[in-house]
């Protein structure tokens, strides 16, 4: 009789270890399930873990500048701080987030734009993607292979530039009213078409953190007073090195915006400085790195400002970029889903 009964039990256990393993594996294998829908179309649980995946670093950066909450310390993401918590905001983003992006694409394909919208075709087309990166006879930019969220996130930006190109072209048309009252009220340094400018430099190279700071604050006190008196820069520099153990050089540079190498770090911190500057009017002190220094304009030509007729192509960008925001808004209002703080 015990051992019919030991039998038997060998056997259940058999029997619920098979079951659980071809449960397990009916899991792992079934589609996520559904948290909301945009239209006819699931936005699946999996989907949106990727979202939160990306958006944590984000929200992670929200609670530690605002609230000085450190991520890194256990019960973060269930801490309430004056009616927020790090869990809910984080699932909030990543669900406005991806609501905005399949809204994005929805409308792309109703315009004839070839775009996945699920995360089943688009783990599809990333796989096809990634077998044409490892075949030696296809010529592929960019990395060797694609992970999900750097494809989706890749292929999302080639999506909303298609879609704004086709909104522009039949629906998103801004008239030449609403351009030239956008010429007039828009930030005046967007249609800056730039200077020629010659600069004086004085410079301290390379300090170090608690270096000479009460005497280099004398140095420049007496390059400024030389600056107010009309003294020429060697003088001024001479004067320094006579009476102080701070060494500053002095050099002039020239920049002009027109054609402006934009590789070159300092010639883009100098113009950035000085742009804005008149002739004989110098900055005070500044800091550029371990460096600190101060700058003249010596001379300027300035080259005004674009006119209406030169600028109507930056406009109309400028115009759709805004409009296009109230566009997709109001198509996700339209598919039921209202963003949410």
């Amino acid at each position: 009789m015990k051992q019919k009964a030991c039998r038997w039990n060998v056997v259940m256990g058999t029997v619920v270890i098979l079951a659980l393993f071809v449960a397990g594996v009916w899991w792992l294998k079934s589609p996520s399930h559904g948290v909301f829908k945009i239209g006819n179309y699931t936005i699946t649980q999996d989907h949106l873990a990727l979202y939160e995946s990306d958006c944590r670093a984000e929200v992670s950066s929200y609670f530690y500048n605002k609230y000085q909450l450190d991520p890194n310390e256990d019960g973060f993401w269930e801490n309430k701080i004056q009616g927020e918590i790090p869990r809910e905001v984080l699932e909030q983003k990543a669900m406005n987030r991806l609501a905005w992006d399949t809204v994005e694409r929805i409308k792309a394909s109703q315009y004839g734009i070839p775009v996945d919208i699920t995360l089943k075709d688009i783990k599809r087309s990333l796989e096809e993607e990634n077998k044409k990166r490892q075949s030696s006879l296809s010529v592929s930019y960019g990395p060797g292979q694609y992970g999900l969220m750097e494809y989706i996130s890749r292929t999302q930006m080639e999506v909303r530039d298609e879609l704004k190109g086709k909104l522009m072209e039949e629906k998103l048309k801004p008239s030449e009213e609403e351009l030239k009252e956008l010429y007039a009220s828009a930030d005046p340094s967007l249609f800056d078409k730039g200077c020629k400018a010659r600069i004086g430099i004085y410079m301290y190279y390379g300090m170090k953190a608690g270096e000479y700071p009460e005497e280099l604050k004398k140095v420049w006190d007496l390059v400024e007073k030389g600056l107010t008196e009309g003294m020429e820069p060697a003088d001024i520099v001479t004067g320094i090195h006579e009476g102080s153990q701070v060494k500053i050089e002095y050099e002039e540079a020239e920049y002009d915006t027109a054609y402006f190498p934009r590789d070159n770090q300092e010639m883009t911190w100098l113009a950035e400085q000085t742009r804005f500057m008149e002739p004989g009017q110098s900055s005070g002190v500044l800091d550029y790195g371990a460096s600190q220094g101060i700058l003249k304009v010596l001379e300027k030509q300035d080259y005004g400002r674009a006119a209406y007729e030169e600028s109507v192509t930056l406009l109309r960008n400028l115009w759709l970029e805004g409009a296009y925001q109230e566009y997709i808004k109001q198509c996700m209002e339209e598919y039921g889903y209202s963003l949410k703080r």
